[in-house]
């Protein structure tokens, strides 16, 4: 098994050449979908379960022949139930995004458009976060993850098909427990969307952003109490997209946003400053000192009792110190270079 995550991790927020990968499947293409907005919008008709492939072909050779499987008319007959999504991030896949000025406008649109679907694709598995291939993720028609299925890759028909079996049971209860966020009253459908949210482990509750956002909508006194985790996971959703579109400043503001909110708690307040600092230290200049000690300030103020404050002050009293050594260290310039004119 390959690591997908060295080839995603070294530059998935700022390199361009992520963005220049194309799935080998699209629709029509051996049923699969090239992307999870197509293979959801297909579900979502027929309320079928979505199954998502990840992986590299023809560099890991359990992909290549984990996906002859796959594509096996003995499998194939058995998945009636389910959309399928090909995500396949192999070299090959890569070369067929390169726009060449010698290739036909068609050639060139296609090349263009492969590029599209592989920046979705890897938004998506900047969420899902691969460790290797091949992978495979059964979510529900509405986008929300129910399991990753237990695979070494090397399954045979029998072994995959009963892999998927085991995790039917799953897939199942999370369709009910998504039929009661439909019905009853507000406070009732945030119940229902609270149970949703603890069922699924924390680093797939980003699948949930649209409920997330639901349940604040259908709660903004915070009757049920559930309020400031919801707000949390949201902000860090929202800082997670920016961080992946190079958009520092847009996660500084989501976190700050998050700061303000009157249902967090002050220990919770402390870190959404204190996150916003630490964004600006890892992606400003000398010139963003002043805004990172006024976020630390902040931070402190909020809990200055927590278990964190002392890190918290350590901090601040670094960049304070690092701050007035670079103002000397300026108006000594300054003097020197007065003195040299005179």
């Amino acid at each position: 098994m390959n690591k997908l995550l060295k080839k995603l991790a070294a530059g998935l927020f700022t390199s361009a050449l992520l963005f220049a990968a194309a799935p080998v499947f699209a629709s029509g293409n051996d049923g699969f979908y090239a992307d999870m907005d197509s293979g959801l919008a297909a579900a979502k008709k027929s309320d079928k379960g979505v199954l998502i492939f990840i992986t590299q072909q023809g560099e890991d050779e359990l992909s290549s022949s984990f996906m002859e499987t796959v594509r096996s008319e003995e499998v194939q007959k058995q998945l009636g139930d389910y959309v399928l999504v090909g995500m396949d991030f192999s070299q090959a896949a890569f070369e067929k995004t390169v726009v060449r000025d010698v290739d036909s406008p068609e050639n060139q649109q296609a090349a263009k458009t492969a590029a599209d679907v592989m920046q979705k694709n890897s938004r998506f598995a900047a969420l899902i976060n691969p460790e290797f291939t091949p992978a495979v993720y059964l979510f529900t028609a509405d986008g929300y993850y129910v399991s990753h299925l237990v695979l070494k890759g090397d399954e045979k028909a029998e072994a995959f098909m009963a892999a998927l079996k085991a995790d039917e049971v799953k897939f199942n209860a999370l369709r009910q427990m998504v039929a009661k966020t439909k019905t009853g009253k507000p406070l009732e459908k945030v119940a229902a969307i609270d149970e949703i949210f603890e069922a699924t482990q924390p680093e797939y509750r980003f699948f949930l952003i649209d409920l997330v956002n639901e349940a604040i909508s259908l709660d903004k006194k915070n009757k049920s109490g559930l309020m400031s985790k919801y707000i949390i996971t949201r902000t860090e959703y929202d800082a997670m997209v920016c961080f992946y579109d190079n958009d520092a400043p847009g996660a500084v503001n989501a976190y700050v946003k998050a700061a303000k909110e009157k249902f967090l708690s002050a220990e919770e307040k402390q870190q959404a400053y204190y996150m916003a600092a630490l964004v600006m230290v890892k992606s400003g200049g000398q010139e963003s000192l002043p805004i990172i000690i006024t976020y630390l300030e902040k931070s402190l103020a909020a809990a200055p009792k927590s278990a964190v404050a002392s890190k918290v002050k350590e901090n601040l009293d670094y960049f304070k110190d690092y701050q007035a050594k670079m103002n000397t260290a300026a108006a000594e310039a300054g003097a020197a270079q007065s003195g040299g004119k005179n």
